[in-house]
């Protein structure tokens, strides 16, 4: 199973990638993409696993409402 994610991003472009694995939520998918693109952390607000993941992907040029997942059989 792999999982399409696809975003904006804040200079109106979009974006596309897939990862292996399934996923069950926004957040999940959010995290797989800041994960997948080595995007740097940033020192803001944190949820609890200590990570601000919305301010990642902003900071790196990824609207973070814009997160989209689907899931590919393979």
């Amino acid at each position: 199973m792999k999982t399409q994610i696809s975003y904006k991003k804040l200079d109106g472009g979009s974006g596309v990638t897939l990862v292996n694995g399934e996923i069950s939520s926004n957040l999940q998918a959010k995290r797989e993409l800041a994960n997948k693109l080595s995007l740097p952390a940033v020192d803001q607000s944190y949820d609890i696993r200590g990570e601000d993941i919305d301010g990642r992907l902003r900071h790196s040029g990824i609207d973070p409402e814009s997160v989209e997942h689907l899931h590919i059989s393979e």
